[in-house]
């Protein structure tokens, strides 16, 4: 694949142009507006060291459940919530200097949540307005022990906020980049962390894995997930709802072309090899098989455009396209596969 590397600032320049234009998806959700409940448990859990731990320990099994339960059982690994002895452990864990210090690194960035709890309001009220009659989730924040990002559960979605400190915090900075690689810290940017807990409850409430394994099969519903989000985020730039830079985004935009008869000339689009499939479509330092200056997952970013394109061409409403199985008839409307 040959690179042009030009015209960078007149790539930025049309991508911040392109997504201030208007958007069919901008819908009036006054008569749907939502507010999600919100939890804190970092702080219920570290913000004092003096409560009785056996009684707090009780109180935030009743208040987060599930997610509580496997916080202590497997990201901090202190055993089950249920045994007599856990108190003892969980104490030591509250105590322990390098988690308060990171605690606070939690609450210097975010004790006031409310900036980011006002757009999830936002997003979940746009949900509201397209699907009536779907669960709204409690929101909860919690200390992850660097393990997630966002922990959905059936009727919560969980933030993980020591995953959202940045790259340059200390802490992150001195984790081993083998235990989580620069890729993933570069990531770890508080300006994605809407859209991202909106893309895990996306996929884990529309994703379908039965339409097909083949590789555009996926990419195709891996766009509806993106054109789901452009629904709950019609004012958000494409750059943030994939995580891409600004520059990334203008590279996947210029060579889109590019991308698509790579995609066709090395026979990508109907194969069926997971190893194949995921080179495309998983986070990585930049998309295997592409140049280095690619950004990871552009099979996702090809696949919104396809849903994007059939969506236009066609004139089809939200509902109608998840309804839409026939992915050869979606792809058809691609125009860079023209």
């Amino acid at each position: 694949m040959k690179i042009n590397r030009l015209f960078y600032n007149y790539l930025l320049l049309f991508a911040l142009l392109s997504s201030c234009q208007s958007n069919s998806l901008e819908v009036d959700v006054s008569e749907s507006e939502v507010v999600l409940s919100l939890g804190r448990m970092e702080q219920d859990l570290l913000a004092s060291t003096t409560q009785d731990i056996n009684n707090k320990n009780k109180a935030l099994i009743k208040k987060y459940g599930a997610l509580y339960e496997i916080f202590v059982s497997d990201m901090i690994v202190e055993g089950s919530v249920h045994d007599p002895a856990v108190g003892e452990r969980l104490n030591r864990f509250i105590k322990d200097s390098t988690i308060r210090s990171i605690y606070n690194s939690i609450e210097n960035e975010f004790q006031d949540f409310s900036p980011y709890h006002q757009e999830f309001n936002k997003a979940f009220s746009h949900y509201h307005y397209y699907f009536p009659d779907s669960l709204i989730p409690n929101l909860v924040t919690f200390y992850s022990n660097f393990n997630a990002k966002v922990f959905p559960t059936p009727n919560t979605l969980a933030i993980g906020l020591d995953m959202y400190l940045g790259s340059d915090n200390t802490y992150v900075k001195q984790i081993p980049t083998d235990v989580i690689p620069q890729f993933i810290k570069n990531d770890m940017n508080k300006k994605y962390m809407v859209a991202d807990g909106l893309k895990y409850w996306l996929l884990n409430h529309f994703y379908d894995d039965k339409v097909g394994d083949d590789f555009a099969s996926k990419i195709i519903e891996l766009g509806k997930i993106m054109y789901l989000l452009d629904a709950m985020m019609p004012n958000t730039s494409d750059d943030i709802k994939i995580n891409y830079t600004p520059k990334e985004l203008a590279w996947v935009q210029y060579h889109e072309d590019q991308i698509w008869r790579t995609l066709v000339d090395e026979k990508v689009l109907y194969t069926k090899n997971p190893s194949t499939i995921n080179q495309y479509i998983i986070d990585g330092p930049f998309t295997k098989g592409l140049p280095n200056e690619s950004p990871s997952k552009v099979g996702v970013w090809i696949g919104w455009q396809i849903v994007r394109d059939y969506v236009e061409e066609n004139n089809v409403e939200l509902l109608s396209l998840l309804k839409e199985k026939n992915n050869i008839k979606i792809l058809k409307s691609y125009k860079h596969g023209k």
